[in-house]
């Protein structure tokens, strides 16, 4: 049997910033397995994107990136405008702040990780297709708005403080509890009103360890949608409370749906959060592409 071949995108500036050294660290394992890799450092944004576009997979048993869900998300960006996107399957080396890919996937050690893209485990991977006003783009962590995405937006200017930076971004926004008012679709079901915030989910995590949606399920073909529309200071505080072990879906003012497509159209062109990545605005029409790709489990 030929050894395996790996192509590896490292991102060198995403998450801890140690996407090279986390590579050095993990090629023994790599080469006890005989396994051969294919190295390429991104240098500028999108880079992990254009690769996953356009170099050629067919001599590759896996497609690996190492950093964080920004990086996840280029790679998958790219993979996604490819003629047969799940014919590689991706493999992800956590060096990220967040991880929350992988902390859906219960792997957060980089060697634990190598060990099982060497192992060659796989299994479908669920991707959203995102539309806006001038772009479509696929995630497969979260599409967020309202608190979702100012609170990114606040977490990113306090990224020199580290993982604390997502709670501490949260609590601020808790505080105002600023709404939003829109017109949303889940499937064929239409509300308007105001909204605090709209999460859609393909996995259970996002932020730094917070459990948005427990029951989701990253080959199940669903789309998991947590909303929370009229709720006091108090009750957000509540849900922040509970949000790390998935309790806070059984408050009051917790609405969480299962669904294949979702709208969103607000009163105005409002940022949203996609997989992490502030861009795009309202309005946005996202559906579920089941097994669009594979990954390494």
């Amino acid at each position: 049997m030929s050894a395996k071949r790996f192509l590896v995108v490292v991102n060198p500036r995403g998450g801890t910033r140690r996407g090279v050294a986390i590579l050095e660290s993990v090629k023994p394992v790599f080469v006890a397995a005989g396994a051969e890799l294919d190295v390429h450092v991104t240098t500028h944004a999108g880079h992990a994107k254009e690769i996953a576009a356009t170099v050629n997979l067919e001599s590759y048993d896996g497609f690996c990136v190492v950093g964080g869900d920004g990086t996840i998300h280029e790679a998958v960006g790219g993979l996604m405008q490819r003629d047969d996107p799940s014919s590689t399957p991706l493999g992800v080396i956590p060096g990220g702040t967040g991880n929350s890919v992988l902390l859906h996937l219960e792997c957060v050690e980089p060697l634990e990780a190598v060990r099982r893209i060497v192992t060659g485990d796989v299994q479908p991977l669920d991707v959203m297709r995102v539309s806006t006003a001038n772009e479509v783009t696929y995630c497969v962590n979260i599409v967020g708005w309202g608190a979702v995405a100012d609170i990114n937006v606040t977490a990113e200017r306090l990224r020199a403080i580290g993982a604390s930076r997502y709670t501490l971004a949260a609590l601020s926004h808790v505080l105002r509890a600023k709404r939003y008012h829109a017109k949303l679709v889940l499937d064929d079901k239409t509300t308007e009103g105001d909204f605090v915030l709209v999460i859609a989910c393909n996995t259970k995590f996002t932020g730094k360890g917070m459990q948005m949606a427990p029951h989701a399920d990253i080959s199940d073909g669903k789309i998991d949608v947590v909303v929370v529309r009229h709720s006091s200071r108090w009750q957000v505080i509540r849900m922040l409370n509970k949000i790390y072990d998935g309790s806070h879906v059984s408050l009051p003012c917790v609405e969480y749906h299962q669904v294949r497509s979702f709208s969103i159209t607000s009163e105005s062109r409002d940022l949203l959060n996609l997989d992490g990545e502030m861009k795009c605005t309202t309005p946005v029409s996202t559906e579920i592409m089941p097994g669009a790709l594979r990954v390494f489990v």
